[in-house]
């Protein structure tokens, strides 16, 4: 239903392997229903996509009072995407009643590595490199001094002060390609200037290099 929040949905499944891709800043408190409405996405959206890349179908009550069902269970679909339509369409269009989710399996390594910058372009050529050498992680975020200072006086996630910026990048999937991939991540960039990086060594480490992402917004606020 669309009052059932973002994170809940990952923590009903995951007892069986499985989790909802899609992870706002906010997914401790966001509902299923902002995230079709807001078409929202997360950390992970660049290799596992947004809200509409995640979700199956949705049951909506028209203006008129009529009851919808657009989509189903399964992926394909013939005919308009009237679900694409209504995914990121604010409420304007109908309220949401209900929906099926598209839920992955965890995968079997996630390794999460933080690299220093002495610029924000820098930074961001080094996303252009990774993404140029044919390589697609699981997500990539950039942050700027001002986020930084910010997220570190509010959760002190351990992240460099006075760094100009920070690229995190994380990279899943089976465990021999993950080392294998992060071997080649770490060369790609020192390429493109990382004056540090930091690997996570386990799944704590991982969850402590994204807490101060995360935690931007709030800390801004």
């Amino acid at each position: 239903q669309p009052g059932v929040t973002n994170l809940g949905v990952t923590n009903a499944v995951k007892h069986l392997g499985f989790y909802y891709a899609p992870d706002p800043s906010s997914q401790l408190a966001c509902s299923i229903g902002g995230n079709i409405a807001e078409n929202s996405g997360g950390v992970h959206c660049l290799k596992y996509g947004t809200t509409t890349n995640n979700i199956l179908g949705i049951e909506v009550v028209l203006s008129d009072g009529e009851i919808v069902g657009l989509g189903g269970k399964g992926v394909d679909r013939a005919g308009y995407d009237l679900l694409g339509l209504f995914t990121g369409s604010e409420g304007l269009l109908g309220i949401i009643t209900e929906a099926t989710l598209r839920i992955l399996p965890v995968a079997e390594l996630a390794r999460a590595a933080m690299a220093v910058f002495d610029s924000v372009e820098g930074a961001g050529q080094a996303v252009a490199d990774v993404i140029a050498a044919g390589m697609i992680p699981a997500g990539m975020e950039i942050m700027d001094k001002l986020s930084i200072e910010a997220t570190e006086d509010f959760v002190g996630a351990g992240s460099p002060r006075g760094a100009e910026a920070l690229l995190l990048v994380e990279l899943d999937g089976p465990a021999s390609e993950v080392e294998h991939l992060m071997g080649r991540l770490e060369g790609l960039l020192r390429q493109s200037g990382a004056t540090e990086i930091r690997k996570a060594q386990n799944e704590e480490e991982r969850q402590k290099l994204w807490a101060g992402r995360k935690a931007a917004f709030p800390a801004m606020g």
